[in-house]
C-alpha cells in the first residue's frame, strides 16, 4: 500500500496535480498535513483525480499521517552533504526496491522550504532525485511524479514478497534507539543512530532476517543494560 503525504502544501495547483498523479499511478491514499492552500480550489487542477482529492485525509501533524506505516520515506532536494548523516539519501529507483507489500508513506515537504530536519528524522529513509547540482530543486508535483513513476515500474513487475512486518521494524527501531541513548555522549553521536537504523531497514530482506536482527539487538540490550542475557 502506498500513501503520499504532503506537509503544509502551499499551492492549489500542486495539490491538484498531485491528486491527478495519485490516480495515474494507483496510489491508495493521499494525506495532507496542515494545508496552506484552498483544497476546494485545488480540485480545479486535479482532472480525473478529483475523487482522490475529495477522499484525502487532512491531519494536523506528520506523526498522525505516519503512525500506522511500515516504512516512512522523506524527500529532499538537499542531500549527501559531507558529514551530515541525516541527509544521506537513496534514489527513487533504489527506494522502489524496498516497497514490496509494505505499507509505505512518501513524505513531501513545503514548496518554499521543504521538510525540516526534525521531520526528516521522523522517517526511516531519505529520498533524493538527482538533478543539476547548480539547480537541483524541482517543482513539488514534478518531484512526486518522478518518484511515483519509479515505484510504479517496480510495482508493475513481479512484486517482492519478502516483507518485514511493522512489529519487527518497530522492535528494531526501539532497540537501536535504546542502545543509542545508552551510549550517546553528545549531539554529534546522532549520526550513529541514523546510520545504523537506516542500514538495517534498507538491508533486511524478509521477516526471518528481521527477527534474527531483533534477537541480536535484544541480547546486546540485555547484556548492556542488565548485565545478562
Amino acid at each position: 500500500m502506498l500513501r503520499v503525504i504532503l506537509v503544509e502544501p502551499e499551492g492549489e495547483y500542486n495539490v491538484g496535480f498531485i491528486a491527478r498523479l495519485c490516480r495515474n499511478f494507483e496510489v491508495e491514499e493521499l494525506y495532507i498535513v496542515n494545508p496552506r492552500c484552498d483544497l476546494n480550489k485545488a480540485l480545479e487542477f486535479s482532472a480525473k483525480g478529483q475523487d482522490v482529492l475529495k477522499s484525502a485525509v487532512v491531519v494536523s501533524s506528520l506523526y498522525e499521517a505516519m503512525r500506522d506505516l511500515d516504512l516512512k520515506i522523506s524527500t529532499s532536494s538537499i542531500a549527501d552533504s559531507k558529514g551530515d548523516m541525516l541527509r544521506k539519501s537513496m534514489s527513487p529507483w533504489e527506494v522502489s526496491q524496498l516497497v514490496g507489500d509494505r505499507k509505505v508513506g512518501l513524505v513531501f515537504g513545503r514548496e518554499s522550504v521543504g521538510l525540516t530536519r526534525d521531520e526528516i528524522l521522523m522517517t526511516d529513509i531519505m529520498l533524493h532525485i538527482p538533478a543539476n547540482k547548480e539547480y537541483p530543486v524541482l517543482n513539488l508535483s514534478h518531484a512526486v511524479g518522478i518518484v511515483l513513476y519509479e515505484i510504479w515500474k517496480t510495482r508493475g513487475a513481479t512484486p517482492r514478497k519478502s516483507v518485514v512486518s511493522r512489529e519487527t521494524t518497530d522492535l528494531i527501531e526501539k532497540y537501536v534507539k535504546t542502545l543509542y541513548e545508552a551510549i550517546r555522549r553528545g549531539d554529534g553521536d546522532e549520526a550513529m543512530y541514523i546510520a545504523v537504523k537506516r542500514s538495517l531497514l534498507r538491508g533486511i530482506k524478509d521477516e526471518e532476517e528481521g527477527r534474527a536482527v531483533v534477537r541480536f539487538l535484544r541480547k546486546i540490550y540485555m547484556r548492556m543494560i542488565h548485565g545478562n542475557e
